[in-house]
Formats: structure tokens, sequence, C-alpha cells
């Protein structure tokens, strides 16, 4: 079976990105054939800079360098026929959705998978508008799956946790300051990670004795740098530097995120004996407190430090929750069990016919001059090609979603989590 994933190539270090290299790498010997498309786009997205930091993948060009939506899917309608796949996973990119719709229109045999990796109303909302086209959802999370049942008229749906791989060395226990580690994404809409230098500061005030290393980039890391001189920061790192000389040599990790999937960083350091101590963001379900973990309301820094100064205090305690974290990762969370479950949801859709919808939804067009004057979309592409639209940030440029907004089922999407009526 041949697999085309879909994805974008700006991002290199995300746990996405982790997931789709496991894929790439394991899928073959259970009898996949994976290519993997690369957005590309004449500012941020980069195939070349991908394929280096991931050397291992398969991978062809999808070129968008002109900046228009009608480039964007014409280079994904040429693409996915040229590769000839039975299954095309769209791994954030909204513009796979009418490209593969137009197709399966057409009469093209593909059948269309997703995965949502995060809790958002964009991605559910694009999800239910485009349902009708889609033939199963990979979710990481109980939560987002449940959601997607709700919301959009995807069957099967089902959650695979990012699968870790099993640890090369594990964490020794000690007496001295506490080891405090975070790796992932140094921006602040989601992941919060300017929390991180409010909970330094917390914990000096209490005297409590700990390190901070810090791997991952981003947006802010020359800022946390900043305001944290003292901090071990490695920069990106490759996931066997991680498990060979990162994750050992930690005690704690934090991780202070609004909303999330089923996050894989953390669980690659419980796998090791390494404590979360977590937000409780929404989706946050393989975090016990108390169990195998320690965790605070959103934004609560002192409930944090609360957290740590608890375990600096009761060591004990400390390895009673490294023990359970270890143990907690198995099965589905483990790669292997990942990419076994992975297998027989993409192979199942195979087993059924094609979902294809009676029509296909209006999605976002290009605006301008061009537009406005009726000129044909071929000829106004020709001549946008040669002044190439410049876009100012990597979402515009291959966006995650639509932009179309409908406020009631967001709405319904945003409260669901609490139990309010939807």
């Amino acid at each position: 079976m041949r697999l085309f994933i879909a994805t974008p190539s700006y991002y290199v270090a995300g746990g996405v990105e982790r997931i789709l290299e496991a894929l790439a790498r394991h899928l073959p010997s259970r009898g996949f054939e994976v290519v993997v498309g690369l957005a590309k786009g004449a500012r941020f997205h980069d195939p070349e800079r991908f394929r280096r930091a991931f050397p291992e993948m398969r991978t062809v060009d999808v070129d968008g360098s002109s900046g228009t939506a009608y480039g964007r899917r014409r280079a994904l309608r040429r693409t996915i026929v040229d590769a000839d796949p039975d299954v095309v996973l769209n791994a954030r990119l909204f513009d796979v959705y009418p490209a593969c719709a137009e197709l399966k229109l057409a009469g093209h045999r593909l059948r269309l998978a997703t995965t949502v990796q995060a809790y958002e109303t964009d991605f559910l909302v694009d999800l239910a508008r485009y349902g009708a086209f889609v033939d199963c959802a990979i979710t990481s999370g109980e939560l987002i799956a449940r959601a997607v049942r709700r919301f959009t008229p995807v069957e099967p749906v089902m959650s695979v946790p990012g699968g870790v791989a099993p640890p090369r060395r594990i964490r020794a226990p000690h007496a001295g300051p506490l080891r405090i580690g975070y790796v992932g994404r140094l921006e602040q809409t989601q992941k919060r990670i300017l929390d991180l230098p409010l909970l330094a500061e917390e914990l000096e005030r209490r005297d409590v004795p700990f390190t901070i290393r810090v791997a991952g980039g981003g947006s802010l890391a020359d800022e946390l740098r900043a305001r944290m001189p003292h901090m071990q920061f490695d920069g990106w790192v490759a996931v066997e530097e991680l498990y060979e000389r990162v994750y050992p040599e930690l005690d704690l990790f934090v991780h202070f995120a609004g909303w999330e999937g089923l996050t894989i960083a953390p669980r690659e350091a419980m796998v090791h004996g390494v404590v979360p101590v977590v937000s409780r963001f929404t989706g946050a379900e393989d975090f016990a407190d108390g169990v195998n973990a320690l965790t605070f309301p959103v934004g609560d820094v002192r409930a944090a430090a609360d957290c740590i100064e608890r375990l600096h205090h009761d060591r004990a305690l400390l390895e009673r929750l490294s023990a359970a974290a270890r143990a907690s990762q198995n099965g589905i969370r483990s790669e292997q069990g990942a990419v076994d479950a992975w297998a027989v949801m993409l192979s199942g859709t195979l087993m059924r016919p094609s979902r294809i919808g009676t029509s296909l939804p209006a999605a976002p067009e290009d605006d301008g001059l061009l537009t406005r004057l009726r000129v044909p979309a071929g000829v106004s592409e020709v001549l946008r090609r040669v002044r190439r639209r410049e876009h100012a940030d990597p979402g515009s440029e291959w966006p995650h979603w639509s932009g179309r907004h409908d406020a009631a089922l967001e709405r319904a999407i945003l409260d669901f989590p609490h139990g309010e009526p939807a």
C-alpha cells in the first residue's frame, strides 16, 4: 500500500515531526510504501531544511511558492497524482482537504486520512466542513477523538499517542539539586514558555536548589536566554541526543501549555524515569496527579513551584512517581505499539468504500486585482509567479486551517471539554 503524507516543511522540532519520522521509518516493515510530500514556500517552508533534519525520509516537494491558494492546491493535486497513493494522510495542511476532495469527485481511488494532534477549534471546524470526504481520523488523545465524533461526520476515529521509543539509560536517583528540564517549542501562545523564568524566580525565593536545562527552538529563544542566563540551553536537539544526554540527566520535566494532544516530549522523558510537573492543559490525559506526575492549573506558577518544592523535600515520592512514569508508557504508547495502531487504521480505509461527499465545500480563494477583474485562475497564477506574494508567517504561506469561522460550532467545541451543553 502506498501512503502519501502531506506536511509543512517549516517545522522540524515538534512532536508531529517525531510521529511522521516514526511512520516513515517503521511502516515499510508493515507493508507500506511511504512518501512524504513537503510543502514548499517562497520564504518559510523549505524542504531542503526538512530533509537535512530527517534524511531517512523519502520526500517530494509540493511547490506552492507562488504564494497563492490556487498554486498550492494545483501543486498538491499534481504531486498526489504523480505519487499515485492509496491513502493520503493530511498532517496540518488545510489545502489537502479541497485538493483531495476534488480528486475524489474526479474519480481518483485515494482514501483521505487526517490527524488531529491538538485540541484546537480551527482543525475541528475544517474537519466538520470536509468530513464527508475523510475516510478516517487519528487523534492524539481520547478527548480529541470524542470531539471529532461529536462534531464531525468522520468515522472511524482512533486515538493513537505519539509512540515513545525505549530508553537507552535511566535517570539515576541522587540527593543533589533537582534537575529540571524542558524540551519543545519556545513560544508563548500555546506552550506558555515564559512561565519558565517566572518559575525559576519563585523557586529561588523559596531557596529550593535546582538547575534548569532547555532543549528546543522558537521565536522566544533569545528572550528566554536573556531572562535565564544561568540555565543550560542546548538549542534544537535530535531525538538520539535527547535520549543519550538530555533525558537521563533530568529529574523533572516541566510543561506549561494551555492545550495539547498527548504531547510526546514529556512522555519521552517519562520512559527515562523523569517525573512530569505539568499544567492541567486541555487534553492532559497521560498525567495522573500523584500517580505518575504532579499537576498544576494552567498559568499558576506558584502551584508549579509548590509541586517542585514538595519533591525536593520528599525524595521518596519523587522515586515512586519516577517508577510509575516509566511503567506508564507501554503498549500503544510505545513506538512499535503506536505504529501498529496506525497501520491498522490506514490499511482499514482500503477495506471500506471511499467517502465522497455530494458537493465540494467552498474554500478560500485568492483575493486581489486579478480576481476582481475575473482573470482566469491559470492566467492569474502565471502572472502571480512573476511577482510572488511574500507571506508574513509560515501559517499564511501554507495555512493550517481555512480561516473560515463558525462561531456557534467553535463555542460548542470550546465548551465540550468542560462538560457543558454542546
